[in-house]
């Protein structure tokens, strides 16, 4: 299971994804969203950066959740969230609902 330190995440223009960092045993694994990912946790259809630090941070619980089952199963160096993970069915709950939204 992963461990988070509640950083600051950082969103990277060009590759249109957000970071974040969670430890296993002291080892650091990226944590990388998709801009998609965090537009399906929202109603706007194209926030600054800055507002897609917001969803993030309104959603963060749902984003470390998603990394540290991607991490345990064997996603060791990193993780890669994508709109794919809020749908998957392991989350027993629609995106929207997962993320706050009816």
């Amino acid at each position: 299971m992963l461990r988070f330190l509640n950083e600051m995440p950082v969103y990277n223009f060009d590759l249109e994804r957000l970071r974040f960092i969670g430890l296993d045993r002291g080892r650091h694994v990226v944590c990388r969203v998709t801009k998609d990912a965090l537009l399906a946790c929202s109603d706007k259809p194209d926030p600054s950066a800055s507002e897609l630090l917001q969803i993030f941070e309104r959603n963060r619980r749902l984003f470390e959740d998603i990394a540290s089952m991607e991490h345990a199963a064997g996603a060791r160096q990193e993780v890669y969230i994508d709109r794919f993970h809020l749908e998957h069915p392991w989350l027993n709950t629609p995106a929207r609902m997962a993320a706050g939204r009816a």
